[in-house]
């Protein structure tokens, strides 16, 4: 029995011989269940619910401590609350794990916006040296970093004749809605067949024939897939043909 009852033998024979201390609720719960079984093995009811026995042990407790039914409403009332103080809220916990989850995101954030910062920096650093680079080689006048030429630097007819045809038969398919097809034709006639010197003048002759989006698609390939040297070459054309916006762009277009 005192197994059944999560107890031990002195504090059963302590109760069963009219001891007036009251036992615990669970051991109360523990008796009631135990009597169940009992009952149950004879074929009979227990004839009294658990509720219906801890409030008898209540009104025994309260007859004990001199206490009335009342106050022992009231302390099984403030017994059930401080057992749910105890508990923690499930709206809390989420709360805070929400909050936790928050902190880390935030913490991320910063870390990718602080690598970028870095990544600017560095592009900038990059951009200004690039610049200097070009102002100093179109003040010195010296020679450009592209393939050896014959004749005269200076612009002529045979340049600018190549530039403009490529330009024209690349605004013929930009005018059939061929948009894609004039991209690829400038970008390998620029890449294969002319010089910086030629290609810087097929910009200006896009810009000249107000052909603006083939341009700017032009400039953005060319400066992100050739090497920095042609880059550098057609940047210098471009900035002696007055185009400095279009220089600028190309010069960035290498950095991305």
């Amino acid at each position: 029995m005192a197994e059944l009852l999560h107890s031990n033998t002195t504090s059963v024979s302590r109760f069963a011989s009219l001891d007036p201390r009251v036992p615990s609720p669970a051991f109360i719960e523990d008796l009631h269940k135990a009597a169940c079984v009992a009952a149950a093995a004879s074929g009979r009811s227990v004839g009294i619910t658990p509720e219906d026995l801890q409030i008898l042990r209540a009104l025994a407790e309260a007859e004990t401590r001199g206490r009335c039914q009342s106050c022992a409403e009231l302390g099984r009332r403030i017994d059930s609350l401080s057992q749910q103080l105890s508990t923690p809220c499930p709206s809390c916990e989420a709360r805070e794990r929400q909050l936790a989850a928050d902190a880390a995101q935030l913490r991320a954030l910063k870390r990718e916006v602080a690598a970028m910062r870095t990544a600017v920096q560095e592009m900038e650093t990059t951009e200004a040296g690039l610049r200097a680079r070009l102002a100093l080689a179109n003040a010195s006048r010296t020679p450009l970093p592209v393939p050896p030429r014959r004749g005269d630097r200076q612009r002529s007819e045979k340049e600018k004749a190549m530039a403009r045809q490529l330009a024209a038969q690349a605004g013929e398919l930009d005018s059939a809605g061929k948009e894609d097809s004039a991209l690829i034709l400038l970008r390998h006639g620029t890449t294969e067949l002319l010089n910086p010197s030629e290609t810087a003048l097929v910009m200006v002759e896009l810009r000249e024939q107000e052909r603006d989006h083939l341009a700017d698609d032009l400039i953005h390939v060319y400066g992100r897939d050739q090497d920095d040297r042609q880059v550098m070459a057609v940047a210098l054309e471009l900035h002696e043909e007055g185009a400095v916006n279009d220089a600028g762009a190309i010069l960035r277009a290498a950095l991305k």
